[in-house]
């Protein structure tokens, strides 16, 4: 019954391949129409960053930063640092240096001009005790008074000791370094347009005897923004690179033209799609649709060898043509199939970044059927036939067909290749073991290690107690809560719980405030630097902070205007996988045990860059046990259900799994993280593996049923399809290699090479484990076939 069923609908695509043939200019125009429309909306296409795209918007985490960001500050941080090199910044010259930068951060685009804070900015202010008994408060630095007396710096050192709102935090423990910090409004950041502004200020800033740094989420970003024309020529060189490939490797001008055709055609349909869908080009993610182009032009190459075959023996264009989609249509429809859906799986991702890349990589994956597994043989069956049919570059294949007869198509040296396949698997789990969640090293590892942003994290972790912030929030059921004094106890208790972490920089919350403020109303007696025992007098003194000042908001860093969430910060000098995952058991520690200490305070993570890279590797670990499973797992149907055959599924998946492994071990071993921007590399590079396997498969049961030989027909399959797919290799790597020796993207050109080591491993598992694996079990879905009425290879 199953036989029947496969059988027809056998015949029924063998009819439909008939009627495309015998109308070859209608599906051809209807192919250019569709490129038109595509074509016509590539205008609205928009490469940009969208930083909510990165978060899994459904994070506990996340949820707690959206509600967060607007009163308490986002992830968008610039972090700007004035150091000197001589003496401390207590000097007329240097505070005028920091004031400019202050003003100069404050007026970027898109920042939240509540959220600035710096030693010369408005909001900080010293708060003391006027003649009359009364609060009052003055700015730490007067820009209309551009010169001090000895004495007064000295003072505004002493003033600045006495803070811990800014010892330590603004200006650095040594006092040579002062910080300039600002949120971004995070629903209308444009990222080059504020990076180049902060660049101008930099530039302006530049003074004898001083460096400025900065960091921040923004300003990394930012650098990727400045390398996007590299990225077009890097576009040019690979283009260029493909056709000299396909010129050494044809020599013929349908077998160049055809394939650079068939990626310019899936070009547009991937690049019209996103624009028409309004999915925006993600810069970091850039190599994979120049993988996904480089791919069609694998197809294309492979149907182009198989005509070039078809015409030495034919000696007629269009049956030659004809021919080679007989042989190719279905097996090259299988791989293009199962490539599209396992690059959809990503939709399953919970970034809606990684929707978004699903989509629109699926879509492109599955084009390539209309622009290329069907445009290559009908162009060629309309187009005159070339008047050379002999078989071009016949020695490589001679010696590649001897090469296998000699190991993989013998009994004992396929058993050796797989036995060896085994062991190296075996020895790469050491390496698996070693692959991170997350960052691997402290800084970016977007841009390389001697970076200017890189250095300024490192200067500025070196003099701060950390650029990287972690926010947690208090929050209580009832409106002024967080004034109960058992509440300001617990945030206290959480500080000193989340201080037994050594890399834990500094913190800061409201019961600081409220401890100096009370030390101030008892003639600045330290005795009295401690929380009072009633709500109502710890109200009492908040309202004196603030009404000392004439600035508007002046705890509005602490606390909401309902009193009843405040926010604490802990500081950090990177945001590694390891950092993160020690801060965030400890931090859920403590929460759980004061939770119950104290009755209607809620203690939540979330925000900072900490918070949100928490939140993204944990959601992160998550979509890496669907995804990539799930890729092998729908390959694996897929093949299944093709060729009505378990032993065929699994033999699909094995060359995957082998190269999938040995990619973790590798990226153990260079210790590449997995992030958001790493795991859709994989999930791309681990379908290349069935391409590979579904053609040579296809190629041994093809020969199979005209030699009935196994070991011949595994000879003969590595030395034809073989040599179509280590040159397909080579298109694929030249797709991405350019990355590696002209991006000034660290992260690109980690990669590409990434993405070169999975092509080459997945060839090679391809050329040898499938052959031996078939000599060896000699499997019935290859052994057991036979031509149909139509002259199409089926199971018997």
């Amino acid at each position: 019954m199953v036989s029947k069923a496969r059988h027809s609908i056998t015949h029924a695509l063998h009819r439909g391949e008939e009627w495309i043939f015998r109308n070859p200019k209608i599906v051809l125009s209807m192919v250019l129409i569709v490129t038109i429309l595509f074509g016509l909306a590539l205008p609205r296409l928009r490469i940009f960053t969208d930083f909510a795209d990165l978060l899994p918007q459904n994070h506990a985490y996340i949820k707690v930063y959206n509600r967060l960001k607007e009163n308490f500050g986002g992830a968008n941080m610039i972090v700007m640092a004035v150091e000197v090199e001589q003496g401390t910044i207590f000097n007329d010259e240097t505070l005028k240096l920091v004031h400019a930068a202050t003003q100069g951060i404050d007026s970027l685009p898109g920042v939240n001009h509540n959220q600035v804070s710096s030693l010369t900015h408005r909001t900080a202010r010293k708060v003391f005790i006027d003649d009359q008994g009364g609060f009052a408060s003055q700015p730490y630095y007067d820009p209309m008074k551009p010169l001090h007396t000895a004495a007064e710096l000295d003072q505004l050192r002493k003033d600045v000791v006495a803070n811990p709102t800014m010892y330590g935090l603004l200006v650095s423990p040594d006092m040579k370094a002062a910080l300039i910090k600002a949120q971004l409004n995070e629903s209308s950041i444009d990222y080059p347009a504020t990076f180049a502004a902060l660049q101008k200020v930099r530039a302006s800033l530049a003074a004898p005897g001083h460096h400025i740094y900065v960091t921040g989420n923004p300003v990394l970003t930012g650098w990727v923004y400045t390398y996007l024309n590299q990225i077009v020529e890097i576009l040019a060189w690979t283009i260029a690179l493909l056709a000299t490939l396909l010129i050494v490797y044809f020599r013929r001008f349908y077998g160049i033209a055809l394939p650079l055709l068939g990626i310019a055609l899936s070009s547009v349909w991937g690049l019209g799609f996103m624009a028409l869908t309004g999915i925006n080009l993600e810069p970091l993610s850039l190599p994979i649709p120049f993988l996904i182009a480089a791919r069609a032009t694998s197809h294309g190459v492979q149907l182009v060898v198989r005509y070039y075959e078809e015409l030495a023996i034919v000696r007629d264009g269009k049956r030659a043509a004809r021919n080679a989609l007989d042989a190719l249509f279905r097996p090259g429809s299988l791989a293009i199939i199962v490539d599209a859906v396992g690059i959809a799986v990503l939709m399953l991702g919970a970034a809606p970044f990684n929707y978004k890349l699903g989509m629109a990589a699926g879509f492109w994956g599955f084009s390539v059927i209309f622009t290329v597994h069907f445009m290559v043989p009908l162009a060629l069956t309309i187009l005159p036939a070339p008047k050379k049919h002999e078989n071009a570059n016949q020695g490589v294949r001679n010696f590649l067909g001897k090469a296998m007869a000699l190991t993989g198509g013998t009994e004992g040296g396929a058993r050796s290749i797989l036995i060896l396949a085994l062991i190296g698997a075996l020895g790469g789990m050491y390496f698996v073991s070693k692959v991170q969640l997350g960052e691997s090293e402290p800084g970016s590892p977007l841009l390389h290690r001697n970076h200017d942003y890189n250095i300024s994290t490192r200067a500025i972790n070196t003099r701060f107690p950390g650029s990287e912030e972690l926010h947690v929030v208090a929050r209580t059921d009832e409106k002024g809560g967080i004034k109960r004094p058992e509440v300001m106890a617990a945030i206290e208790r959480f500080q000193a719980h989340m201080l037994a972490d050594p890399a834990l920089g500094g913190t800061k919350a409201i019961p600081g405030v409220v401890r100096v403020v009370n030390k101030l109303t008892h003639n600045d007696d330290p005795r009295w630097m401690q929380l009072p025992d009633n709500a109502d007098e710890t109200g009492g003194l908040m309202f004196a902070y603030m009404a000392s000042s004439p600035i508007p908001g002046a705890l509005k860093e602490f606390i909401n205007a309902d009193e009843n969430e405040a926010d604490i910060v802990f500081y950090y000098k990177d945001h590694q996988a390891d950092t993160i995952n020690r801060v965030v058991a400890l931090a859920e520690e403590g929460i759980a045990k004061i939770q119950k200490e104290v009755p209607g305070l809620h203690i939540e993570l979330g925000g900072g860059i900490i918070g949100v890279t928490a939140a993204a590797n944990q959601a992160l670990h998550t979509d890496h046990m669907i995804i990539i499973p799930a890729v092998m797992l729908i390959a694996f149907l897929i093949v299944m259900a093709y060729y009505s055959s378990l032993h065929a599924g699994w033999l699909m998946v094995l060359p995957m799994l082998f190269s999938t492994l040995l990619t973790y071990a590798y990226m153990g071993a260079m210790h590449i993280g997995l992030s958001v921007n790493t795991v859709p590399v994989i999930a791309v590079g681990v379908g290349v593996g069935i391409d590979y396997a579904v053609y040579f498969m296809d190629r041994i049961r093809e020969e199979y049923a005209a030699l009935r030989d196994i070991r011949q027909a595994v000879v003969n399959a590595v030395a034809t399809t073989g040599y179509a797919v280590s040159f397909t290799a080579a298109t694929l790597i030249a797709g991405v290699v350019m990355w590696i020796f002209m991006s000034d993207l660290r992260f690109q050109s980690d990669a590409a090479i990434l993405l070169s080591f999975m092509l080459i491993v997945n060839a090679i598992a391809a050329m040898l484990i499938v052959p031996a694996w078939c000599v060896v079990f000699k499997p019935k879905f290859v052994t057991a076939t036979q031509y149909d009425e139509d002259g199409v290879l089926e199971a018997a």
